[in-house]
């Protein structure tokens, strides 16, 4: 079903897997389908950046993992 939805990758198709990665990691990369989880007050953005440039690198953060994803984005939070 999920290759029906979004064309994947030749190699995808022959050996489908799941990267886990940082947000800093994944500067610079793209990918057919992103899930970004555990959007939680105090984790995103981190409960230690208290200071105005701090809280500007959770914004370019997120803008980063939000801007990874080619076709589909996930955003995950619990109720």
């Amino acid at each position: 079903e999920l290759e029906k939805e979004i064309e994947l990758d030749v190699d995808v198709k022959k050996n489908p897997r799941v990267k886990l990665m940082t947000l800093h990691a994944s500067k610079g990369l793209e990918f057919e389908l992103v899930f970004l989880v555990g959007l939680e007050e105090d984790v995103i953005p981190h409960v230690r950046s208290i200071s105005s440039a701090e809280l500007e690198e959770e914004r370019r953060l997120m803008y980063v993992g939000t801007t990874r994803a080619k076709s589909l984005l996930y955003l995950t939070w619990r109720q």
